[in-house]
């Protein structure tokens, strides 16, 4: 994250922030990094088979519950004193996905992605919370070719063409409903595919992370995938763009793209062979089943001085530690 003398920012040390969430993929790693910043976070969720957090014992309080309950969220406020909210809770069925999981179950992924976005917001406001920054998704965008300028920026219209894209636009008009009518500070960051440690469901940036894993195993990898650009993200630049979000002091827009780096497939084997000269990949290309425009996080970068640490060489770097 880069920092400036002049930022209009706040300190976390001892604040207590509750993540919905927690145990997640991303969340997992936005906790390591209010824990870093020193935060008391807060977690709150169902129970996870996989411990991500084993390490972290002791650095942290936990409340289980789920979005959907206005008891368990008003509970879990009341008890964590919480000064703040993230949230990373999404609809997700088994190891499916993200965006097949919408497609499976719409009514459970509208049930949560957005009314339990309505509730969250709802109970975070009689908990007179700070801050609200929850994650969106940058699967609001429709086809490339329905924008004229590219990357686009926060300006664009969202035309989704899947349901977990639709829930993730509902959502969008909550949050900023909420910010309207209650005053609310509600920030939604809008992800890339995010990659990183402790990625454990399906779906294209699985795919993708199936690379390194072969790499680092020495196995010989052969894998489908389009060589489209794309926009992609560690999920460590993720926690530190909450962070940023969370430390601004004073008001700020109610949806950012969050914003990587881009690659296409082939650039990621080509570099992670100049990393690793043994590696045996070869890539495939196939048509993409679906595809998204290329973003701009400009607006997030200005607005908090928020700036990623990873690029392709990084990325890839730390993807083969």
């Amino acid at each position: 994250m880069t920092s400036h003398s002049d930022d209009p920012s706040r300190g976390l040390a001892d604040e207590r922030v509750l993540v919905i969430g927690g145990r997640g993929f991303i969340g997992s790693h936005i906790v390591r990094a209010l824990a870093a910043a020193g935060a008391r976070p807060q977690l709150f969720g169902p129970p996870m088979v996989e411990d991500r957090l084993a390490d972290l014992t002791g650095f942290f309080d936990e409340y289980e519950g789920s979005i959907d309950s206005r008891d368990s969220l008003r509970e879990a406020l009341r008890a964590s004193r919480a000064q703040a909210i993230v949230s990373c809770a999404a609809h997700s069925t088994g190891r499916l996905g993200l965006m097949q999981s919408g497609e499976a179950d719409a009514d459970a992924a509208l049930a949560t992605n957005v009314l339990g976005l309505h509730k969250l917001l709802d109970c975070a406001r009689e908990a007179k919370v700070r801050r609200v920054v929850w994650t969106s998704s940058t699967v609001v965008y429709g086809p490339p070719q329905s924008y004229a300028v590219q990357p686009v920026d926060e300006q664009a219209a969202p035309a989704p063409m899947t349901l977990y894209g639709l829930t993730k636009t509902l959502a969008e008009e909550v949050a900023a409903y909420y910010a309207r009518r209650h005053g609310m500070s509600v920030v939604g960051l809008r992800l890339p595919l995010v990659l990183g440690p402790g990625l454990w469901y399906a779906g294209a940036a699985a795919a993708l992370a199936q690379l390194f894993e072969a790499a680092k195993a020495g196995r010989p990898y052969r894998f489908q995938f389009h060589d489209e650009e794309m926009d992609l993200i560690h999920v460590s630049d993720v926690g530190s763009a909450v962070l940023g979000v969370l430390r601004h002091v004073g008001e700020l827009q109610p949806t950012y793209n969050l914003a990587g780096f881009k690659a296409r497939a082939s650039d990621l084997v080509q570099e992670l062979k100049r990393q690793k000269p043994d590696a045996q990949i070869a890539l495939e290309v196939v048509r993409p089943i679906v595809l998204f425009p290329l973003i701009s996080g400009v607006r997030l970068c200005h607005d908090v001085r928020f700036g990623t640490l990873f690029d392709l060489k990084a990325f890839t770097k730390a993807m083969l530690a």
